[in-house]
């Protein structure tokens, strides 16, 4: 099949790596797949698709609503005969759904890739929803969001489907790194440091177990600072001043391509989001088999499954995830074991990206025949 892919850069965000991850599996069993971006000057994962020689269209969109993008999107699309598009993330998705109304035939599947607990208003909310009748099917990474869209906006019931996000499993070793001295512990976290990644709230649970324990744990952080939420790290630095043994045991990484090592130097992850689609971090952890700490939001609840894969706590509470890590330092060597072994085991059978790709080249495949069944 002839694919194209819709969004927005190839920046550091969890929706780019599934997509680039996506296209990769695609053309890996002989489907032709091409790009569409429109910030061509983000480029954390350009070079992952480049080296499967995939053609890159780019546009540069500048600032606001752009006409000309979906001038040249049409085009685009006319002129290659593509016989699937797939877009991620809102604003890809409008101008796709926009760009392929004028094109008869086309099927376009649209990917929202985050959680209802980010809408900013029903309004909002409509339009998008509405819009999506300009689409052939829905695709969300999490059940809780599907679920929400079905009972929210009821014309979507018939074409909403679930698809986990995929990962290359075999490039995580899955071996267990038991903690052997309390407070040796290293938690590693992953995400863009935002208001809703809870970055506070972490801080404030660290300084929970310094007053029970008399110690912190170390604490890497992996992701970089968006230009939108300068306020929040500046709250977050003033926040780790006013505490200096969290501080001291707390590390800034940045972007990093080399997560799958860093996991491995770590005992474990902790993600304190607010809310999630379907985390990476998440998903990364577990196939390095590594306990994870996560809030009870979305679907973390499935993914990690309390006392199984590791253990959940309300991101509201810093007691709630001081106590997560609580339970994971009374953790005896062969639970850890246990906890580590089944991280993997989930890993490798509902997170590959073989499993990724089957999901979708189905989909495509009933959607080509429910056209040519008309």
């Amino acid at each position: 099949m002839r694919i194209l892919c819709i969004i927005d850069s190839f920046g550091s965000g969890g929706a780019q790596k599934q997509m680039v991850t996506l296209a990769r599996g695609l053309k890996r069993r002989g489907h032709d797949i091409h790009f569409f971006i429109y910030f061509p000057q983000f480029t954390f994962f350009r070079k992952e698709v480049e080296e499967f020689a995939i053609p890159i269209h780019e546009f540069n969109k500048g600032r606001g609503f752009s006409l000309k993008l979906i001038r040249r999107l049409i085009g685009l699309i006319r002129n290659n005969r593509y016989d699937i598009v797939i877009s991620f993330l809102d604003n890809p998705n409008i101008y796709a759904e926009l760009s392929c109304l004028s094109l008869s035939g086309t099927k376009l599947i649209v990917s929202e890739r985050s959680s209802h607990l980010a809408e900013k208003g029903f309004i909002i909310a409509l339009i998008k929803r509405n819009l999506h009748r300009l689409s052939s099917h829905i695709v969300t990474n999490s059940s809780n969001h599907r679920e929400w869209l079905e009972k929210r906006f009821s014309w979507l019931k018939r074409k909403v489907t679930t698809i986990y996000n995929g990962l290359d499993v075999g490039l995580y070793q899955g071996l267990p790194n038991p903690l052997l001295e309390k407070k040796d512990l290293k938690l590693i976290a992953v995400g863009r440091i935002g208001i809703e990644k809870n970055v506070t709230g972490l801080i404030r649970a660290l300084q929970i177990i310094q007053h029970d324990y008399g110690w912190v744990p170390s604490v890497s952080w992996v992701g970089h600072r968006g230009a939108a939420s300068q306020k929040y790290c500046q709250q977050v630095d003033e926040l780790l001043d006013s505490l200096p043994e969290v501080k001291k045991n707390w590390k800034w990484l940045g972007e990093r391509l080399d997560v799958p090592i860093l996991l491995e130097e770590h005992h474990a992850l902790i993600h304190p989001s607010f809310f999630e689609g379907l985390p990476n971090a998440i998903c990364e952890a577990l196939a390095a088999g590594r306990p994870v700490l996560a809030s009870n939001v979305c679907d973390n609840g499935i993914l990690v499954t309390h006392g199984e894969r590791g253990f959940l706590f309300d991101p509201k509470s810093p007691e709630s995830i001081a106590n997560a890590i609580s339970r994971l330092l009374a953790l005896k060597g062969d639970e850890w074991v246990r906890i580590s072994k089944a991280s993997r085991q989930y890993a490798e059978t509902s997170l590959s990206i073989d499993r990724l790709v089957t999901e979708y080249e189905y989909l495509f495949t009933r959607l080509i025949n429910r056209t040519c069944e008309q």
